[in-house]
């Protein structure tokens, strides 16, 4: 069982997680445009600074290739 107090919502996110990954892989969607992080109610700061980081990753990879396939 995993540390969520959900009981086990994070061992399920995380096969959730896998199962995306590989469809993006089937899809040719850059994995970097896909990310998992364990973050507690208790950590905002932590928060902000992954969606910060993680939105400047998107960015400096462009628009995807499934927009320019369309």
């Amino acid at each position: 069982m995993g540390d969520c107090h959900y009981l086990d919502g994070n061992v399920k996110a995380e096969k959730m997680f896998k199962m995306t990954q590989e469809l993006v892989r089937i899809l040719g969607i850059d994995p970097a445009r896909l990310r998992l992080e364990w973050v507690s109610s208790a950590e905002g700061g932590r928060f902000a600074e992954i969606a910060r980081e993680f939105t400047e990753q998107i960015k400096s990879l462009g628009p995807s290739s499934l927009k320019q396939a369309a």
